[in-house]
């Protein structure tokens, strides 16, 4: 960064950058595309010759018409050879003048007109016709003009000082004024005078940390302020480009230490916010697994507990059966106390034949009175059923039949000993 501001500190233009040049009117288009000794080129050309008359012809005009006379006076020559050497220097006199009446001024360029020492017009690029005795005296062009105009060390609004370079483009757009009231070389030390007062001004008005910005932006009102000082002269600046800009060095390595200081702390502080939202997203995560689990749980409750509201209304639905059953159970041993004993009493005989017929079982079946009294049991209600049917005998309590003799044995009973090894 130094170099390049050592670089462009040697690179600044002294006093000089507008010239003029004074050479022959009809050269002024090659010098105006022409760079002079000094690498510039000129704004403004000032004719060497003012007259536009041909000498050469006119002089060549009269010397063959002086000879043409005293050839004619001391020889004795031909008359056709006299005329036509008379006819010969008026053509070339008349030639010498009538070139005199025609002007070409370059294309981009006017041209300042005097008659008697005095200004008429001023006329544009282009061939005109204009008499011998109103001369040219300036050539000026009309292009834009660059200038440079650099600022060394010029404070800024934080009193750091600061290089600021500068391309500012003007043109005349009057030529009268330019001319008749500064020359070119005033103008130059002028403008340079002006344009770093500008630009110093622009530089107070901000920060040594804005002065890089400056480059590229749009500086009208420094434009407009130029403007205000060189009005007067002719001339009209177009725009005003920063080229450079930069504080001192010492300031540029604290400025880029701070800032690379910002940047590490920005990238930290991204750092941490990234850390902080990958935690932040694990917590979320291991969040919602756990909200998954108590999910995943709840509805397995819920299964179970539909399981067990399904087997609970089962269990009703069951009981409701079984309480039905037994109702209806208990409506026919209401009705049929007879048959209920005797299905009973049956289903004693079935066991107990059973029983009888296993010679391996072993069964406690209590007394053989109990044997005996199952026996008769089945006989009285066998009898009673045949009753039943004939329609001899309504329905009676069981408990208050009489007693009747022990039945016939069907059947050899069991003796005691048996009974003793079956207790």
């Amino acid at each position: 960064m130094a170099e390049k501001q050592t670089t462009n500190m040697d690179q600044t233009p002294s006093y000089g950058q507008l010239t003029q040049s004074r050479v022959p009117l009809e050269n002024a288009a090659t010098v105006f595309s022409q760079r002079d000794a000094s690498g510039q080129i000129p704004i403004i050309i000032v004719p060497e010759q003012k007259l536009r008359i041909r000498n050469e012809y006119v002089q060549i005009g009269v010397i063959i018409l002086l000879a043409s006379i005293v050839v004619n006076g001391f020889f004795d020559i031909d008359l056709l050879l006299i005329s036509l050497g008379i006819l010969v220097a008026i053509a070339l006199i008349l030639l010498g003048v009538y070139r005199s009446f025609y002007v070409r001024i370059p294309e981009g360029a006017n041209a300042l007109l005097i008659r008697g020492g005095r200004y008429t017009r001023t006329i544009p690029g282009g061939t005109h016709i204009i008499p011998p005795w109103i001369l040219v005296s300036h050539v000026v062009t009309r292009r834009e003009i660059p200038f440079n105009a650099p600022i060394v060390e010029a404070p800024s609004k934080d009193n750091i000082r600061v290089n600021v370079d500068t391309v500012v483009t003007f043109n005349i757009t009057n030529p009268y004024d330019f001319v008749y009231t500064i020359s070119a070389d005033d103008f130059d030390e002028v403008f340079q005078a002006a344009a770093q007062d500008v630009l110093r001004y622009m530089v107070r008005q901000i920060e040594a940390a804005q002065v890089a910005n400056l480059r590229g932006l749009d500086l009208d009102e420094l434009r407009e302020l130029l403007q205000n000082y060189v009005e007067s002269y002719g001339v009209e600046v177009q725009r005003i480009n920063v080229t450079y800009a930069l504080p001192q060095v010492d300031f540029m390595q604290s400025l880029e230490s701070k800032q690379l200081a910002v940047i590490q702390q920005q990238e930290q502080e991204e750092r941490q916010a990234l850390a902080k939202r990958r935690q932040r997203d694990s917590e979320i995560l291991a969040r919602q697994e756990v909200i998954a689990q108590v999910e995943r749980e709840r509805e397995a409750l819920q299964l179970q507990i539909q399981q067990a509201e399904a087997k609970k209304q089962v269990i009703e639905l069951e009981a409701e059966a079984e309480e039905l059953r037994l109702s209806k159970l208990n409506e026919r041993l209401n009705a049929n106390p007879l048959a209920a004993r005797y299905e009973l009493e049956m289903a004693r005989l079935n066991v107990a034949s059973s029983l009888a017929g296993n010679s391996k079982a072993i069964l406690r079946v209590g007394s053989a009175d109990d044997v005996v009294s199952a026996y008769m049991m089945r006989d009285l209600l066998e009898e009673a059923s045949q009753i039943e049917e004939d329609g001899q005998l309504t329905e009676k309590p069981i408990e208050e039949e009489p007693k009747k003799p022990a039945p016939r044995k069907r059947g050899r009973p069991p003796s005691k000993s048996k009974s003793a090894a079956a207790d």
